[in-house]
């Protein structure tokens, strides 16, 4: 666990007292802000150092905590609040050290048996140390020519010997972790005022950077409907240049039938007549062609306008998803 050091801010002038801290205290506290160390030294304009501020809140808080019950110091109403936040906070304060103890006595517990476990294992090898030792001797005193199978007996005992200082060495390690855990539960209680304040500033920096991401996206959302509008223009226009090219293709159609009952009626000028229909021929097909890639245009554009209103469809879904998370967080 991670160990919270309030240093002094080099830059703090000095003068301040525990009256000053007081009155800021009680400022933030009448605001409904929280009396935190930066909060109160902000309140007295950037003067005094962390910790001096710090002791004086702790002395108050001392000071003020044999007095919550006195009526007679404070309003009814304002005595009853004060009373109950300091119960909660007492009872609070209660529980993280009492979790705080029972995890430690765990640990304890379980380096007790490890020790012991530890300890039953080093006179095992002790044991086997000094049986080794014995056959060595009998060893030496019957076999002459066993003077190799020796030597590696005692390289094995060597290799205990060092069993034996790197038991030593993690029996010290264990005293150590154990010394490690007391001073994490010194520091325990220290810490939880710490936390609980990181926390509330963690939430309030979530809650900005989601306002951030609605406004973004309502400003796409804006942008989108923008776009739309131009769109539903350019399909509005092209719809119109389908009317006007229908209108001249049926007139182009009307004349080519009033060039045909001519040709009927007059054969001596067929061969013009001839020329006029290849010409309206040609028109014609011009004029087809031309229809057909504005009806390709309109298509495209209302396939492009179906995209956009799904789009839209999606962003709106996405805010109203953005807003419940916030409404959640808002909750917690």
């Amino acid at each position: 666990m991670a160990q919270y050091v309030i240093q002094a801010d080099p830059m703090a002038r000095a003068g301040i007292s525990k009256y000053l801290v007081q009155k800021a205290r009680d400022a933030l506290v009448s605001r409904g802000e929280n009396p935190s160390i930066d909060a109160v030294r902000v309140e007295l304009g950037n003067t005094g150092s962390k910790s001096t501020i710090h002791r004086y809140l702790q002395e108050l808080a001392q000071s003020e905590g044999t007095r919550l019950d006195d009526e007679q110091l404070l309003s009814a109403t304002l005595g009853t609040a004060v009373a109950g936040l300091a119960r909660q906070l007492r009872e609070e304060a209660r529980a993280a050290v009492a979790a705080a103890e029972a995890r430690h006595a765990a640990e304890a517990g379980a380096q007790r048996v490890e020790l012991a476990r530890l300890e039953q294992a080093l006179g095992e090898v002790q044991v086997q140390a000094g049986q080794l030792g014995e056959v060595l001797t009998g060893e030496r005193d019957a076999h002459a020519a066993t003077r190799e199978a020796l030597q590696q007996e005692r390289i094995r005992t060597a290799a205990i010997g060092n069993e034996n200082a790197a038991l030593t060495v993690r029996l010290a390690e264990h005293g150590r972790h154990i010394d490690s855990l007391e001073e994490k539960h010194r520091h325990a209680r220290d810490a939880l005022e710490h936390y609980r304040r990181s926390v509330k500033d963690q939430r309030d920096q979530d809650q900005r950077r989601h306002e951030t991401q609605v406004q973004q996206l309502q400003a796409e959302l804006r942008q989108l409907a923008q776009t739309l509008v131009v769109k539903q223009d350019e399909v509005t226009r092209n719809g119109q240049d389908c009317a006007r090219l229908s209108a001249e293709l049926a007139e182009a159609r009307r004349e080519l039938r009033e060039a045909q009952q001519n040709v009927r009626d007059v054969q001596r000028a067929r061969d013009d007549l001839v020329a006029v229909q290849a010409r309206l021929a040609a028109d014609n097909a011009t004029l087809t062609e031309q229809l057909a890639v504005a009806e390709g245009t309109r298509q495209t554009l209302v396939a492009e306008e179906r995209g956009l209103r799904q789009a839209l469809a999606e962003q709106d879904l996405r805010v109203q998803r953005l807003q419940v998370r916030l409404e959640v967080q808002a909750s917690l």
